[in-house]
């Protein structure tokens, strides 16, 4: 029987998968070094939930082997920006390395049969795409930021470990997100745009984009539901996959979204007065799908559903910390 574990199920991915599971009628245990803030969230209540670390070999050695878990998702992580680079690189590749290489050594001494590593587009970094025009996963790495330096560091540690016995390996290079299940918290240093723009529009302030940023944005259901297909498809010929939005929006166009709920919203573009901040300077190529969309039926939710969807959320939980200047 298939048995899932999720790391860092607290957090914004983390809890996108659960739900995701959970809709499946899988046994999924939750593992967070703190609680979910999302306790009224329906698919909690169907799972199991520890709270430990992830670093904690010994530990999760032990909850593995004692649930009998067949699969895990390492989605906990530090999504650190240039402050904590400065302020705290130790902890991010204790975090994002040593910690995920502890994972697989527990795996495969709890005989974890598949094991599913959430990376970033930013491990390709200064990479140039394809002809296309899109990063494929054939592309070399080159990351520029400690956080896609850290990931490509835990590829390819597991890649290793892999070959040398470990559970089947997957590694999933997740593309720009936003969505339900964001949220304030000491794991990530900056809320995604589309959150910080939603939220000037719930609030009826007005909001200054620094520009258009053209991107295959993913919503964080739909990449719910395209991880859950992944770990539960047959072993694959590749064990890495890009995860994007597939199609290219803009900030702008989220904006015209929330407006149609919110016709109070006024937004502008001016990068010199921008209320939003944005880590990247520049655009970055989109995300090549092909080789996941042989996997995974491909999942879009419009932007207009997934305004509604997402304020409707929004309006559910917020009395919660969802915000704040340095926040996950």
């Amino acid at each position: 029987m298939t048995r899932i574990l999720v790391t860092g199920a607290s957090g914004f991915v983390g809890s996108a998968i659960c739900e995701a599971l959970v809709a499946r009628g899988l046994p999924v245990t939750g593992l967070d070094r703190r609680p979910s803030p999302f306790i009224h969230a329906p698919f909690l209540r169907e799972m199991d939930v520890i709270t430990a670390e992830t670093g904690d070999t010994d530990a999760l050695r032990h909850h593995l082997a004692r649930r009998r878990v067949t699969h895990v998702v390492h989605a906990a992580a530090l999504t650190p920006d240039a402050h904590m680079e400065t302020g705290a690189p130790d902890r991010i590749m204790a975090v994002n390395v040593a910690a995920t290489c502890g994972l697989m050594a527990a795996a495969r001494a709890a005989g974890v049969e598949r094991l599913m590593f959430l990376s970033s587009i930013a491990v390709y970094g200064a990479a140039r795409p394809s002809a296309g025009g899109r990063f494929h996963e054939s592309e070399s790495p080159q990351p520029e930021t400690l956080y896609g330096i850290s990931k490509g560091a835990a590829e390819q540690a597991l890649g290793r470990l892999a070959r040398l016995g470990g559970p089947d390996l997957q590694i999933v290079r997740l593309g720009p997100l936003f969505g339900p299940f964001e949220h304030a918290g000491p794991a990530r240093n900056l809320l995604s745009p589309h959150h910080q723009i939603t939220e000037a529009a719930r609030t009826g302030r007005a909001c200054v984009l620094p520009r258009a940023v053209p991107a295959d944005w993913l919503y964080a259901r739909d990449a719910g539901t395209r991880i859950a297909d992944l770990l539960l498809a047959p072993a694959q010929a590749h064990s890495t996959f890009n995860l994007g939005g597939g199609t290219i929006t803009t900030l702008m166009d989220w904006c015209v979204a929330l407006a149609a709920h919110l016709p109070s919203f006024r937004w502008r573009v001016d990068a010199a007065a921008s209320t939003v901040r944005y880590g990247y300077a520049t655009d970055r190529p989109a995300l090549d799908m092909a080789r996941l969309d042989a996997v995974s039926a491909p999942r879009t939710t419009s932007l207009p559903m997934a305004a509604a969807d997402y304020l409707a959320w929004l309006e559910r939980f917020a009395s919660l910390p969802l915000t704040s200047e340095f926040s996950s």
